[in-house]
């Protein structure tokens, strides 16, 4: 019988860049962006929290210890990786235009490939400038788990759930970078990849919307197109569980995602920074445990209102470690940003 363990990792693209880079997103909106709503520009409407993050250096002290911050909670992560020695790491990403860009783009799916060449030195081919100082253009191979896919399939299939599998990623980078940022962060220090990682990737938007540093368009809910409700994602964790439970692998379960982000909600509504009050109240009860709430509690309307669209990924861990009988975790850790754009969130439980 298998043994499960549940993680939760940041996916910031920017940990794992130059410190100079941690604030981009809202350096880049007071650049370029928020052209239609001036004040969100002035930092007297600032909340005193964020102007105390920007400081005299446009945030860059803060980014770079949130930076240092996070580098000490990948090496928790790494720590309760290597005492569990995992034959599989099955991670749950966000994905968004990425791997399919048009209409035809699922809710989430499944990647079944046995290799894949990707470039985690790099973000998006111009960030170039990596904490690691390596060649930027060097490739590493992730391994995949055709078997463990394939085992998820079958039970997925035999429980009335159709899951769309990717044999051959068409992603021009070979996997979407949250992706990438969170099997770099599970190996921070010596980035050898050398367990197997089976890719899940969710759209947690959908809607037809377009996302950019500003935010998302607005939400339409009488669109066909709606992501995978609350209680759904929390019944994929649950027969992902029920489907490696019977395997004789030690799978490493990880949702590789933040919480709420600034430009995770319409830009209606001139969200400068993440919500981390209403973050927070979540994560009590991640902390306690208390997370099989989340399918009655959570819903689209409560993730636009406070940025939350990526809880999705979370909450299909949820549904696993349900499953499991996992309870509160071991080690979870709840860090807020008020200029790096998200609030990370790093959660190791008990193998069961």
């Amino acid at each position: 019988m298998a043994e499960i363990l549940g993680l939760t990792v940041s996916d910031f693209p920017f940990l794992r860049m130059k410190p100079a880079n941690m604030p981009w997103v809202l350096w880049g909106n007071l650049a370029w962006g928020w052209r239609d709503q001036p004040p969100l520009r002035d930092l007297a409407h600032w909340p005193a929290p964020m102007r105390a993050e920007w400081g005299a250096d446009q945030g860059f002290a803060a980014g770079a210890a949130h930076q240092l911050r996070q580098h000490d909670q990948f090496r928790t992560l790494r720590r309760a990786l290597d005492d569990f020695r995992p034959d599989l790491l099955l991670m749950l990403y966000r994905d968004v235009h990425e791997t399919f860009a048009g209409p035809e783009r699922p809710q989430w799916w499944l990647h079944t490939h046995d290799a894949v060449s990707v470039q985690p030195y790099n973000l998006w081919t111009f960030f170039r400038d990596n904490w690691f100082e390596e060649d930027p253009d060097r490739a590493e191979i992730f391994r995949g788990h055709p078997e463990a896919a394939a085992t998820i399939a079958k039970h997925l299939g035999e429980s009335g759930v159709t899951p769309t599998l990717v044999p051959k990623s068409p992603h021009p980078g070979g996997l979407g970078h949250n992706c990438i940022a969170g099997a770099v962060h599970l190996d921070f220090d010596c980035r050898e990849f050398r367990t197997p990682i089976l890719p899940l990737g969710i759209d947690p938007f959908r809607f037809g919307r377009v996302r950019d540093e500003e935010g998302l368009s607005p939400l339409d809910l009488s669109r066909d197109d709606p992501p995978l409700t609350p209680q759904q994602a929390f019944d994929l964790g649950v027969e992902i569980a029920r489907a490696l439970r019977p395997s004789p692998w030690r799978v490493a379960i990880v949702a590789a995602a933040d919480w709420s982000h600034a430009n995770d909600a319409g830009k209606a509504q001139g969200r400068i920074h993440p919500d981390i009050e209403a973050d927070r109240a979540v994560f009590e009860q991640w902390r306690r445990g208390a997370y099989g709430a989340w399918p009655q509690q959570l819903n689209f309307e409560h993730f636009e209102a406070h940025a939350q669209w990526e809880l999705l990924i979370p909450t299909v861990l949820a549904g696993a470690m349900s499953e499991v009988g996992a309870g509160a975790p071991r080690h979870a850790d709840f860090q807020p940003t008020w200029v790096c754009n998200d609030d990370f969130v790093t959660t190791v439980f008990e193998p069961r």
